[in-house]
């Protein structure tokens, strides 16, 4: 939702949402609050600051490192798009099913989307099973181990 109020100067008192977090494509943390992402700026001892993942938007949050909502400032220039959240969340967790276990890449993204019951635009923004087969087949050659191409070992003597 794009606010032309002023902005919020580190207020809590109407901060109801939650904060969950995900991951992004390079493996870094993200944070989620009101259907905003949110990318890591900085680390101290204490804190850990973070600035919205859009370019030229001004919103910060400070967290605990203890990932405990402290403030928010500022407010977003442009909306929230929680279909493509929630298509982003279908994503990770059929990565996730897909790293861990052997079912075949196109089962497992059956079986998610028949669980999902997704809105129809964060439908509309998932990739066919064409695409994600190909995409999450890479993904899981990387995980797996390579299989040796020879063994060489001695046998010992007691055995020959």
């Amino acid at each position: 939702m794009i606010s032309n109020s002023t902005p919020e100067k580190c207020s809590l008192n109407n901060l109801q949402c939650e904060i969950t977090f995900s991951i992004s494509n390079k493996g870094k943390r993200l944070l989620i609050f009101k259907n905003y992402v949110f990318r890591c700026n900085k680390t101290t001892k204490s804190k850990i600051y973070w600035m919205c993942s859009e370019s030229k938007c001004g919103v910060y949050i400070h967290t605990n490192t203890a990932d405990e909502l402290i403030c928010v400032n500022g407010n977003h220039n442009h909306s929230a798009n929680p279909d493509q959240l929630e298509a982003k969340q279908l994503r990770d967790k059929m990565k996730e099913r897909i790293l861990s276990e052997t079912t075949s890449i196109t089962k497992i993204y059956d079986e998610e989307i028949a669980k999902a019951n997704l809105s129809k635009g964060a439908a509309a923004i998932l990739p066919t099973v064409i695409k994600y087969r190909s995409n999450m087949s890479k993904a899981r050659r990387k995980n797996t181990p390579v299989i040796p191409s020879g063994v060489v070992f001695d046998i010992p003597e007691f055995y020959e």
